[in-house]
């Protein structure tokens, strides 16, 4: 009787053995395994199918009749307290204020992680770059198929995977399907993740593998900080384990190499910001795109925002050139953590800073996913890099009326230069973001309404002269040049 094919997918990875065979990505090699090692699929699927029954049976035994009104109910708000309670965990989709700003910024270009987008026609050619990712695992592990796939499993039925994704996205997709996809999206992103952090990456991964890494290094940081193309982090973490994956030399070097804030002209306050994360505080992320994020953000030292009862009505509208006008100084942070901001008050002037940063399509994206994932998590109450992302694309937001503001904001060295964004596409991607307001934003705005109120008389004179020092300074040039030729002429005389 011929053995049964492990692999779900109809994927044959090859003998575990030390002797490979040469291996074309798509298409399966014949594998020699004992009868024991091919059952997984058999195991597997009773697994599955037990799983399955026990869910439709306390479904069955669980579910209220429709002649009983309060237990439906009853029913529905345990249920959605059980969401609530994972809510931290989930695979949020993008909230629908941010959706229409664009595919660009929603929709990856190469590579599929999860089900949202798992099957569409110009993502296929990953599917066999997973395939070879999943063989590059196994053999650099010391787990067999079958040990290193059910640890997966194992990790994503005891983490309710399932239950993380959109219920109606998860209609259809059954067990044998599902798993088998968070395998391979695991093995995919675990390979690319110790292909960027280690030296030996590029020397131990597998020849075709790396080729594919390399000819699309750019779309693949695009498409895996997407938020609607992530995988639970208790799958990814059990993997990495499993394959010595450093994940903080992967987050150190994005940070440093494709944060939103990276470029040559700013390499001295990049050496300020290249510790991973100064945070002492446990941070379990749900998914890649948060564990990132957390690390790009950093902390905020100032003490948590509590609003201040002195502060009169805040108005929203203060531009760059309207606050340079007012005598506030707009500087850049004296790091690249998007958590550092703020506003300083001077005994004659003040300084609103930010973090400086080189606005490309792909950072551009990096920002709208990770202010999309702040805004479909649950704050802590003042603590201001919890949404630290959407309080700096407020505050931008908020100093940007006009392109002659984004280029006030460049010659201030908020917006250096060096590619990316033009002022008008910079202009529209800041103003048409709609996002959460954070504390750090309210903050920001408070203090300066703050100085306004305080320094009242100050804010005026600097903006008068801010108004008319031209032609003020334009007619005492001409009043010179006339004493000076009138004092000729009586010189003469």
């Amino acid at each position: 009787m011929e053995p049964q094919v492990w692999a779900p997918c109809n994927y044959q990875p090859a003998d575990l053995s030390m002797e490979h065979s040469v291996w074309i990505p798509g298409v399966p090699v014949s594998c020699k395994f004992e009868p024991t090692e091919m059952t997984c699929v058999e195991e597997t699927s009773v697994a599955s199918s037990s799983t399955g029954q026990q869910l439709v049976q306390h479904t069955a035994a669980d579910t209220p009749s429709y002649d009983d009104p309060f237990g439906v109910f009853q029913s529905k708000a345990l249920e959605l307290e059980h969401d609530n309670d994972q809510w931290g965990n989930k695979m949020n989709r993008y909230p629908a204020s941010i959706r229409e700003l664009g595919y660009r910024y929603t929709v990856p270009t190469i590579v599929s992680i999860g089900p949202y987008h798992h099957g569409r026609d110009h993502l296929k050619k990953a599917e066999e770059a997973k395939h070879v990712a999943a063989y590059s695992c196994i053999k650099h592990s010391s787990l067999s198929v079958q040990e290193m796939y059910d640890a997966v499993v194992s990790a994503a039925v005891a983490g309710e995977a399932r239950r993380l994704y959109d219920k109606d996205t998860m209609i259809g997709i059954e067990d044998d399907n599902f798993l088998p996809m968070m395998f391979y999206d695991a093995c995919f992103l675990v390979q690319f993740m110790f292909w960027m952090a280690s030296e030996k990456g590029t020397m131990q991964m597998h020849p075709w593998l790396d080729f594919f890494l390399k000819s699309n290094k750019g779309d693949i940081f695009h498409d895996i900080m997407l938020l609607e193309n992530q995988l639970p982090w208790v799958v990814v973490e059990t993997l990495a384990n499993f394959t010595s994956v450093n994940l903080e030399n992967f987050a150190k070097g994005f940070k440093l190499h494709n944060s939103p804030s990276h470029s040559p002209i700013m390499d001295d306050l990049e050496a300020k910001s290249c510790a991973v994360h100064d945070s002492t505080a446990p941070y379990n992320p749900p998914h890649l795109l948060g564990y990132v994020r957390f690390y790009i953000v950093g902390t905020n030292k100032s003490q948590m925002y509590q609003p201040h009862k002195e502060a009169k009505v805040v108005s929203f509208s203060l531009s760059a050139i309207e606050l340079t006008a007012m005598g506030i100084k707009l500087a850049p942070s004296k790091t690249t953590e998007l958590a550092d901001m703020g506003f300083k008050e001077g005994s004659f002037s003040a300084e609103l800073f930010l973090p400086p940063i080189v606005l490309t399509y792909s950072r551009a994206s990096y920002l709208f996913n990770m202010a999309a994932f702040e805004m479909t998590s649950k704050f802590r109450p003042g603590h201001g890099e919890d949404s630290a992302v959407c309080s700096y694309i407020q505050l931008l937001g908020m100093l940007m009326d006009r392109e002659e503001d984004v280029q006030e904001l460049r010659s201030r060295g908020l917006l250096p230069g060096g590619g990316g964004l033009n002022d008008k596409e910079t202009l529209h991607f800041f103003t048409s973001l709609r996002v959460t307001r954070g504390p750090l934003y309210h903050r920001s705005i408070r203090d300066v309404e703050m100085y306004k109120q305080k320094r009242w008389i100050w804010v005026k004179v600097r903006a008068f002269w801010h108004k008319y020092n031209k032609p003020m300074l334009g007619a005492l040039s001409i009043i010179a040049t006339l004493s000076g030729v009138l004092g000729a002429a009586f010189r003469k005389r």
